[in-house]
């Protein structure tokens, strides 16, 4: 309370008049709240419901962001992270009240992020006014004048580093805003420079001075570089089954090389993509083991592992809607024969039940067809060896035999083997080669041919359901700049890959396809993400849809329409395809159209992603355009079809398996012509009755197309 009582002010006095003042003061001090001594006008407010919570004059933020900062919040409702409140009971409702104490320490939180931000001077006053029996409160933010960056010098780098190429470097620079983590991540920038040239314990030693009234800072960063650090000898320990060849072979440094930090931490990535190990850390050994404790320009290197069990065995059943019953089964080696070498043996069953009696309820999917009754399988074994000629590199063989259906459609039959060279190019960059050797047909009957894949010749359908090999060399590469996997809000992704199936390595199919694919995500605001993506793919006029020497299957084909791509249409239902009627009287309710795919193919996407106004903690909105064309024929942009944009909306939950997404895309056109197959009744073949047919257009809501995903559709 700020009173001094002292002993000599009461002597003489009666004996019970000490106790009454002392309880008379501790009485004043307990009637103030906590912190009332910060706001002893608010006093009267504290304890009381908080209403709502105001920012004023929040600029250049955002009050979404400023109510992150901050511990004061509105009362309201909250029910598994929803702004919901259980009817008629105290379930979901949240009664906040003003904390003194809190509300002092959001001001300093508020303060210091603006200042911290290149606005020095900022203050922020509370507001508290009440409303009713509730209060509101209001955070009254007087930004200070910007700072700006007047000078910036980097010293201690003479024969050591370019001052010049350090500068530029620098994400701090000359007259911008000081920021005091752009400048703190510009020291870390000239230690990391120098931690990859061999200076393994290097310092950077940060000022700077702030004159307030020229708006001006001034920031130096010291370096103080050390000697250059040489590895003397690698010490391993743990890595019972991995082995002490192995371990070495995933790191990128040897005994004799320069210590470089980056090559520890890229070392001990290297280490935790092997599947047997669960623990791995790469540092500088301790003193007690070090070969040279004494000597600052040498170090030993301890790689430490923690190995997980070596066999793994798993099994799983299930059911779906169209595989009926399910079962699967994998046994995996993650060291087999010793070196981290992964063996893994894969097997599983599916169509558990269709055309059994008593089972036509639950597995419906494949009734009146043919094939029904021919169980599904995939059986398969894979090989990895990490450390492959490099610890950058790993060597897959794979070995398979499968049997895949889609119901009242085809049944395809498989077996070969691909081989695969893994390379990391550089940080979150993959560079694969492959090469794949499969023997294959495709079981169906004549009708299915006909009106699926475009093959109504008797020859042409007893060519395609005889085995035939199909091989090829494959090349692929993924560069991820991205700050999340997940759910990306700054940087890139960017994939390309090509397959070429050449007649000389004995393909009944041969090909040149390529797709290119690139992601550009970027905050333009606060919580706000503006993502880009753009896929195109052609085959450079080798193969075509037509029966022939060119002729390509539709495994192969390109796609379009659906999730993750044009939102307005179904999936793949984006270009051409052929309309099928049920009876052989035409009846437009009854037509089905199925695509049939193309030779090349565009897709773009825009979409803008933001906080829901409720529940932004949860929930996401997107609002999104997408375009594309799909054709039969060469080159790119494709021509002969014009280009589809569909728009539409999207809204997003956070979960823990990551975004979940119901989208909504409204398609304006009119559907895609083709042509019209419709039974015979004598032989239950298909009969072409129009080369260009479309049905109508429906009703306004029959132009709405909803999916619904997992993650970020791109």
């Amino acid at each position: 309370m700020g009173w001094k009582i002292s002993g000599a002010a009461f002597r003489g006095a009666p004996p019970f008049l000490l106790p009454i003042l002392v309880g008379i003061f501790g009485a004043a001090c307990a009637a103030r709240p906590p912190g009332g001594e910060y706001f002893p006008g608010l006093v009267e407010y504290s304890g009381r419901r908080i209403e709502e919570v105001r920012f004023v004059d929040p600029e250049p933020f955002t009050e979404d962001t400023l109510e992150d900062i901050v511990e004061t919040e509105p009362s309201g409702c909250k029910f598994l992270g929803l702004p919901l409140c259980v009817p008629f009971t105290r379930i979901g409702r949240r009664d906040v009240r003003l904390d003194l104490r809190v509300l002092r320490r959001d001001i300093v939180r508020l303060e210091l992020f603006y200042r911290r931000n290149g606005f020095f001077g900022t203050q922020v006053e509370p507001v508290v006014e009440p409303v009713g029996d509730d209060v509101e409160v209001s955070f009254v933010i007087a930004r200070g004048d910007s700072v700006i960056v007047g000078e910036l010098d980097v010293t201690g780098l003479e024969g050591v580093l370019d001052r010049d190429e350090v500068l530029d470097r620098l994400p701090l620079e000359v007259g911008d805003l000081f920021d005091l983590d752009e400048f703190e991540a510009s020291g870390d920038t000239v230690l990391a420079m120098l931690a990859s040239r061999g200076h393994a314990y290097a310092k950077v030693l940060r000022n700077f001075e702030v004159d307030l009234a020229a708006h001006v800072a001034r920031a130096r960063l010291e370096a103080v570089p050390g000697p250059r650090v040489v590895i003397d000898s690698i010490v391993v320990i743990g890595a019972e089954h991995l082995g002490r060849r192995a371990t070495l072979r995933q790191l990128t440094f040897s005994k004799g090389d320069l210590l470089r930090l980056d090559e520890l931490a890229e070392s001990q990535a290297n280490l935790y993509e092997l599947p047997i190990v669960q623990l791995a850390s790469v540092s500088v050994a301790p003193d007690s083991l070090q070969v040279s404790p004494g000597d600052s320009t040498t170090a030993t290197v301890l790689v430490r592992i923690d190995e997980g069990p070596v066999h793994v065995v798993e099994a799983a059943v299930g059911y779906g809607t169209v595989e009926c019953f399910r079962a699967e089964g994998q046994w995996v080696s993650r060291s087999f024969g010793g070196g981290a070498r992964r063996l893994e043996l894969v097997g599983s069953l599916s169509k558990i039940g269709v055309g059994a009696s008593g089972f036509g309820a639950i597995c419906g999917a494949f009734e009146g067809d043919t094939l029904a009754n021919r169980l599904d399988y995939r059986f398969a074994a894979e090989l990895t060896q990490p450390g492959f000629m490099s610890p950058r590199n790993a060597l897959s063989v794979s070995a398979f035999a499968e049997r895949q259906s889609e119901p009242n459609v085809y049944q395809r039959e498989a077996f070969g083997s691909r081989w695969a060279i893994v390379r990391e190019v550089g940080l979150r960059e993959v560079l694969t080669t492959s090469i794949e050797l499969e023997r294959g047909k495709t079981v169906a009957n004549a009708a299915v041919f006909c009106f699926a894949f475009l093959v109504c010749q008797p020859s042409d359908v007893a060519a395609l359901a005889e085995y035939r090999w199909r091989n090829d060399l494959g090349l692929n590469w993924a560069l991820d700049r991205t700050d999340v996997t997940v759910d990306p809000t700054r940087g890139y992704i960017l994939r390309s890959g090509a397959t070429w199936s050449p007649a000389w390595m004995g393909s009944a199919i041969s090909f040149l396809r390529w797709t290119g694919e690139g992601s550009r995500y970027r905050t333009v605001r606060p919580e706000w993400v503006l993502a880009l993506h753009l896929r195109l793919g052609t085959f450079f006029g080798t193969a075509s849809i037509r029966p022939g020497s060119e002729f390509l299957p539709p495994e192969d084909r390109f796609y379009a329409g659906g999730a993750g791509s044009v939102r307005g249409y179904g999936r793949n239902e984006l270009g051409p395809g052929v309309y099928v009627g049920e009876d052989a009287v035409f009846d437009p309710a009854t037509v089905d159209f199925f695509p049939i795919g193309g030779t090349s193919v565009v897709v773009g996407n825009v979409e803008l992603r933001f906080p829901a106004p409720f529940a932004r903690d949860v929930l996401r909105l997107a609002l999104f355009v997408d375009g594309g064309i799909l054709t039969t024929g060469t080159g790119l942009p494709p021509g002969g079809e014009s280009l589809r944009i569909t728009p539409g909306f999207g809204v997003g939950a956070r979960t823990p398996i990551g975004p979940v997404r119901l989208d909504v895309g409204f398609n304006p056109y009119d559907p895609t012509p083709g042509p019209l197959y419709l039974p015979d009744p004598a032989t239950d073949n298909l009969i072409r009755v129009a080369d260009r047919f479309a049905p109508d257009r429906g009703s306004f809501w029959d132009r709405f197309q909803l999916h619904l995903t997992v993650g970020q559709p791109f």
